[in-house]
């Protein structure tokens, strides 16, 4: 009896030991350790990737319209979602009534200038010679009324108001008289000029004032066309993080775009097999969702540096590292559903015999 417990007893113990050489082998081998056991192959196990890009939001606002849901097939430059623009329509009108204003000061101002240009002319070069002639007909005229209302004045005739103010008029005309004759002072000459630097640094300051409103405006234009979220490529949306009415901030994520039309794998090659490796080499791509099922790949990319570093004794290196190169497989006519990160095995041909 106690010879069976023994025996019984010893063979658990076999089978246990068992388990656990084999658990330990088998936690060591990868999918493509296997399949490279049992086809004698260089096969590569690794995931299968598709461009995805990401949609963000330029500016901050509410989402006023979405077009779109995940799982929907779009196009570049299909309009994905809207944010409200009304805020940003008010500042476009602001900013066009301040250009308008400007402009309207600046005509003003040219005209400014246009006078003090020539008054400065004309203080310069003296009057011409039928101002003076006209001068000298109003003085005369004055002078006459003048002495005209002086003899009536001393008859007692009219009343010394009426007299005074003919004498001003008297005394305007003679002034301006004697200027057209004599020329502008040094003082009218500075006054002039002075008066053309201010029209002219007027001008300077309102021009600089329409670039700044101008600007302003390019600016809300700017942010009005961000309001519309646009694909940037085709593909399908596969995440979409905003519902319609929701408050965005910028930069908040609005969706994913992934690009299914050219699906690729970047595989990890060890330099001992790289020699098996070469640009434009024809492929064998198997996944795990399909088996039995064959696609063909091309190799369109192989770095130049390598990836990371994997400690393994070989016969050929010893204790050495050996290094893992990306090599990236562009699929080629592939007719069934792929799906970004699927499992993906691919044979590179016959594995370097050492």
């Amino acid at each position: 009896m106690k010879k069976e417990v023994i025996k019984k007893s010893i063979i658990i113990f076999l089978v246990i030991c068992l388990v656990v050489v084999l658990g330990t082998v088998m936690n060591h081998l990868t999918g493509e350790d296997i399949i490279a056991k049992e086809s004698k192959k260089l096969v590569v196990q690794s995931t299968l990737e598709m461009k995805e890009t990401n949609i963000n939001s330029q500016i901050a606002g509410q989402i006023k319209q979405l077009n779109v849901k995940e799982g929907d097939t779009v196009k570049k430059g299909q309009i994905l979602a809207v944010i409200d623009s009304d805020n940003l329509l008010a500042q476009r009108e602001k900013a066009q009534a301040a250009i308008a204003t400007v402009y309207g000061q600046i005509s003003s101002a040219e005209a400014a200038k246009a006078g003090a240009q020539a008054a400065l002319k004309k203080v310069q070069i003296g009057a011409k010679p039928e101002e003076i002639a006209q001068a000298k007909a109003n003085f005369d005229l004055a002078q006459a009324n003048y002495d005209r209302k002086k003899s009536l004045f001393e008859n007692s005739a009219i009343s010394k108001s009426e007299l005074d103010s003919v004498a001003a008029q008297y005394e305007v005309a003679k002034q301006q008289y004697n200027l057209l004759i004599n020329g502008a002072t040094r003082e009218e000459l500075d006054q002039a000029q002075a008066d053309l630097d201010a029209a002219s640094a007027s001008i300077t300051t309102l021009q600089g004032q329409l670039e700044q409103a101008e600007a302003a405006l390019a600016e809300v234009e700017v942010n009005i066309g961000k309001t519309e979220i646009t694909a940037p490529t085709d593909g399908i949306i596969t995440q979409l993080s905003v519902e319609e009415g929701e408050l965005i901030s910028t930069g908040l994520p609005i969706a994913v775009i992934t690009d299914t039309a050219a699906p690729w794998v970047e595989c990890k090659v060890m330099e001992d097999n790289l020699s098996k490796v070469k640009l434009d080499q024809s492929v064998e791509v198997t996944f795990q969702a399909y088996p039995g099922e064959v696609f063909q790949g091309r190799i369109i990319q192989i770095n130049k540096s390598a990836d990371f570093a994997v400690k393994r004794a070989t016969n050929s290196n010893g204790e050495f590292d050996i290094l893992a190169y990306g090599v990236k497989v562009e699929l080629q006519d592939v007719d069934v559903p792929l799906y970004a990160g699927m499992t993906v095995f691919v044979n590179f041909g016959e594995e370097k015999k050492n």
